[in-house]
């Protein structure tokens, strides 16, 4: 019933999350690949498409299956983790009942705490795993983990980090567990195959979600910041609201700029730099009428050098030369006889002009020149005119007055008179005066204007010149620069307008508005590839948004909830009681109840029961220790499968009668499932023996100690972990002949420490037989029972045997005590030690044989 309203509500939820159940259902976990295949079909269902992929789950698919058995073996090549330092390795044995003791600071702390760490223990339990703090040595934390999956023997090497997945369902149990359950919520650790089904799709979830998130934090936005001067600009006001719904028409809209909006930025920049609009509109004006007088002065010198000009110019000039060859040509006639040169040349005629303005005006006002009346003289020298002379001057008159003379007088005035209307044309130092005055810092205009105002110079050059055709061929069209010139000007003209509006109104605080705004224009333009970039940035954060919104586990998370109230509360509330029951602890009023159901999780939580308390205020240390295991094996013996349990000194601060009621509970316990214990009491390593061989298992006991190279290291000549007869066998075939060795290839000197160590074990061994063997082991130190039934073999004792035993305790006392220092001691030599070996052996053999 369950598992159909599972499936049935499954087919409500996304695609991709029945994929990902469909899939975790065939292939238990999934790799990280198939987590980014995931992701890939969430992002792409969060796009509205939706890949034809069969999700269907089979039927059975939550039906219950066998576990795997695990049985931790050993643990070996240890470095970096605390002190230990092994040499050799730690043996669990193949007892479903391992015992580690050994003293404070031997390491079993150290071994508990990497178990923790390659087992996945929680979080608030696992703690942080130090290297050895007092060791300078910085050496890399490693270790082998030995275990049997389900027969199989199995490796694992654990490199500093990580779990190993097949030790996962191993739990552990330390002081740190008191904090599980008590103060806070705490997850039960054991979970129904359909609830843990529903765990690892949470988990699927969480691990989307992480790599949806990874892409997110990968896509780093690139925008450039907005400068501080256009934050609070139209175009700042744009920026902050990008989003992934913003248009490529709105990109385009804001992010153009044009040459006319650069003019206008240009412009508004200078009027609002201007502290006196009415004065600047002057100083433009100004500005304008020097550029207009630039562009008049140069075309009209344009105008009047026009190739139509200098072609009149040119053909008055040829028509003037043939008239004055003309008259030059009747000159000749008239002047043959003169007795002077070049009479009526040029210079000649200017003198014979002035002769007659001064006759007529001066020497004979009122008379006609040439004046050749009686008593007449030269107006030029004064003598009187002979008859010859007067007929000389009457001719001479007569030419200048003739038609020919005339017309070359005429043609070349005409001449003259078209050279005197051409106009000056401008120096080079007059071009740059009025330039400058112009406001023109253009270089091309400059150099261009230069160019025209040479050219025209060169023009007119050569029209005065004889050979004045040459002029032609220069171009006296309007350049390019006069009307850019004019382009200037009607600016002139616009911004004169704009600081005269400027100086009627109060608009600063318009104009830097609108200013920031055309600057905030011009930088979004420079922007545009990167707030393009920014936008598909914002684009792909909003596709992973919506993806995410696919992976959230609130619905998982409420189902399993619901799921867990039957198949989890209940039933550990329960067991827990039980738990408390069979470590005589029912007595104490404390309750396991659920605190909350957070992301599928069913949290609990140990209460006193009739009182709101906190349990740490309440009971005692040895109270508490006690409920806290009660807790712990009610969660973890919920589960199906077969996982060791570690304790790690479970009976600190108990009383005895508890002590005894949890390790019959743990020997319980190994009936079906490996149980590894820590511990430093003598007094659990003997209840443990006592009460495993009530259920007919042989504990396999392994004794640690702290060794020069480190701790941790097992020892395997214990003598409270093994029985006396095993112990004397090791002592005959291992330690002797090692001693003997010694003695023989190293001298006295060194064997002495072997022989005294050899002294100590030998002492220990006969107390150990006095209790176990020729007391019958009736009573036996830190063990609560005395054995009364075995009081009969007491009757095996005779006097000879008391005097054996004593005196080989008196012997051997000698040896270990402290001797005085004036006494030498010489311990036995092999041979002596051997031969007391063996005596004691056949003693024992024998007393065990008598009735």
């Amino acid at each position: 019933m369950v598992s159909s309203t599972i499936m049935e509500w499954l087919t409500q939820q996304p695609q991709w999350l029945q994929v990902a159940a469909k899939r975790l259902l065939e292939f238990g976990d999934l790799n990280d690949a198939a987590i980014s295949d995931l992701m890939i079909l969430c992002q792409q269902e969060a796009n509205n498409d939706f890949p034809d992929i069969d999700c269907s789950i089979p039927a059975g698919a939550f039906d219950a299956h066998d576990s795997e058995k695990i049985h931790l073996s050993s643990i070996s090549k240890i470095s970096g983790v605390n002190k230990l330092a092994p040499r050799t390795p730690l043996d669990f044995g193949k007892s479903n009942i391992a015992v580690v003791y050994g003293s404070t600071g031997s390491g079993k702390s150290g071994y508990v705490r990497l178990l923790k760490h390659v087992c996945g223990a929680r979080d608030c339990v696992r703690g942080e795993l130090h290297k050895d703090v007092f060791s300078a040595e910085d050496v890399a934390q490693k270790a082998k983990i030995s275990y049997l999956k389900n027969g199989t023997p199995v490796e694992h090497e654990w490199t500093g980090s990580g779990v190993c997945d097949d030790l996962c369902s191993i739990d552990i149990f330390d002081t740190s567990f008191g904090r599980v359950f008590m103060g806070k919520g705490e997850e039960v650790s054991y979970e129904p195959l359909i609830l843990s089904f529903f765990s690892r799709l949470i988990d699927v979830c969480d691990k989307v979600t992480a790599k949806l998130n990874a892409d997110a934090e990968a896509l780093t936005s690139k925008m450039p910041s907005l400068p501080n001067d256009i934050l609070d600009s139209a175009g700042g006001a744009w920026v902050k609201k990008l989003s992934a719904k913003t248009t490529a028409d709105d990109l385009d809209s804001h992010c153009s700029f044009s040459s006319k909006n650069e003019t206008e930025l240009q412009n508004l920049q200078q009027r609002i730099s201007v502290t006196s609009p009415a004065d600047k509109a002057k100083q433009v004006r100004t500005n304008k009428d020097h550029a207009d007088g630039l562009v008049h002065d140069v075309q009209t010198c344009l105008n009047k050098l026009s190739d139509e000009n200098c072609q009149r110019i040119i053909v008055a000039q040829k028509k003037s030369i043939l008239k004055k060859s003309a008259a030059e040509a009747a000159a000749t006639d008239v002047f043959s006889g003169a007795k002077l040169k070049d009479v009526g040349s040029d210079i000649w005629k200017e003198l014979w002009s002035a002769a007659r303005k001064y006759s007529e005006e001066m020497a004979y006002s009122g008379q006609e020149f040439p004046h050749v009346q009686d008593n007449s003289v030269c107006v030029l020298c004064h003598q009187p005119l002979s008859e010859e002379a007067k007929k000389r001057f009457t001719s001479f008159e007569s030419y200048i007055k003739g038609e020919t003379q005339k017309q070359a007088t005429e043609s070349d005035r005409e001449v003259r008179q078209k050279i005197d209307a051409l106009p000056d044309i401008l120096s080079l130092e007059a071009l740059k005066t009025k330039i400058d005055a112009a406001g023109i810092e253009n270089q091309n205009i400059i150099k261009a204007s230069k160019d025209t105002v040479t050219s025209l110079q060169d023009k007119k050059n050569k029209i005065l010149s004889p050979d004045s055709e040459n002029a032609l061929g220069t171009s006296s069209q309007s350049p390019e620069w006069i009307e850019e010139i004019r382009k200037i000007s009607k600016g002139y003209e616009n911004s004169a307008k704009k600081y005269e509006e400027d100086a009627e109104k109060d608009n600063r605080v318009e104009l830097q508005a609108h200013l920031k705004n055309l600057r905030s224009k011009k930088w979004l333009a420079e922007q545009k590839t990167a707030i393009q970039e920014e936008l598909n940035h914002l684009q792909s954060l909003e596709r992973l948004k919506e993806a995410k919104k696919k992976t959230n586990s609130r619905a998982l998370s409420t189902k399993k909830g619901e799921l867990a109230e039957t198949l989890i509360t209940d039933a550990f509330v329960q067991r827990f009681n039980d738990e408390l029951k069979a470590l005589k602890a029912s007595q104490l009023k404390v309750k396991l109840s659920k605190s909350k159901v957070s992301k599928g999780k069913v949290l609990h939580t140990l209460q006193l029961d009739g009182a709101v308390h906190n349990l740490n205020e309440v009971l005692s240390e040895g109270e508490n220790r006690i409920v806290s295991i009660a807790a712990f094996l009610a969660d973890v013996t919920g589960r199906t499968y077969s996982a060791p349990f570690v304790f790690d000194d479970p009976i600190s601060s108990l009383d005895q009668d508890y002590e005894e009621a949890v390790v019959q509970r743990l020997c319980a316990l190994a009936s079906k499932r490996q149980v590894i214990i820590f511990t430093h009491r003598l007094s659990l390593l003997g209840l443990v023996q006592d009460y495993a061989k009530k259920i007919s298992i042989e504990p396999k006991i392994i004794h640690i100690q702290e060794e020069p190279w480190g701790t941790g290291e097992p020892d395997n000549i214990s003598l409270s972990t093994k029985k006396p007869a095993q112990i004397l066998n090791e002592l005959i075939n291992d330690h002797h002949p090692s001693a003997t060795t010694i003695f023989k290839e190293k001298g006295k000197a060194v064997y002495q420490q072997t022989a005294r160590d050899l002294c100590v074990i030998f002492r220990n061994l006969v107390e150990r037989i006095i209790e176990r063997e020729l007391l019958a082991d009736i009573v036996k130190r830190h063990r609560k029972e005395i054995h009364s039934k075995k009081i009969g073999n007491l009757a095996k004792i005779s006097e000879t045997d008391c005097k054996y035993i004593d005196e080989l305790m008196t012997k051997y006392s000698n040896y270990v005590h402290d001797q005085s220092d004036e006494s030498l001691v010489q311990f036995p030599k092999p041979n002596e030690f051997k031969t007391d070996f063996d005596k004691l052996k056949n003693w024992l053999d024998e007393f065990k044989q008598r009735k």
